[in-house]
């Protein structure tokens, strides 16, 4: 079974993502922050890493450097909320620090399930 870090702060979310993860046939890791993530993460058993861009402690742009420098070959899915608008300029600089896919909630689950799998195919 392939296991997913979800890292997000806000537990409704979490626990939404986690239960659709979970439906999808993944095993899921939860992460409130970047720094809880780092500690969890371990590129021989975490497959894919969906990560909130915008939460306390370390946010996900720096937790997506951190993870890119320590596993270069980490796949990561960076989500963030405020709409389609708001969200757009983080989710560009996410994809030009090395994030495989992004989405900005409210998102389809569907589209997750997809990223997951596009990230795990390559």
């Amino acid at each position: 079974m392939k296991t997913i870090l979800l890292v997000e702060d806000d537990m409704a979310c979490a626990t939404a993502l986690r239960t659709a993860l979970n439906s999808f046939g993944y095993q899921v890791v939860v992460a409130p922050d970047g720094k809880q993530a780092l500690r969890l993460y371990d590129p021989q058993t975490i497959n894919v890493v969906v990560a909130d861009l915008i939460m306390p402690e370390m946010d996900g742009m720096e937790l997506i450097r951190k993870l890119q420098a320590r596993e270069p070959s980490v796949r990561i899915i960076a989500i963030t909320g405020g709409g389609e608008s708001k969200s757009e300029p983080y989710l560009r600089m996410a994809d030009r620090l090395g994030a495989v896919k992004t989405l900005a909630k409210p998102f389809p689950l569907e589209a997750l399930r997809l990223a997951v799998a596009e990230c795990l195919d390559v």
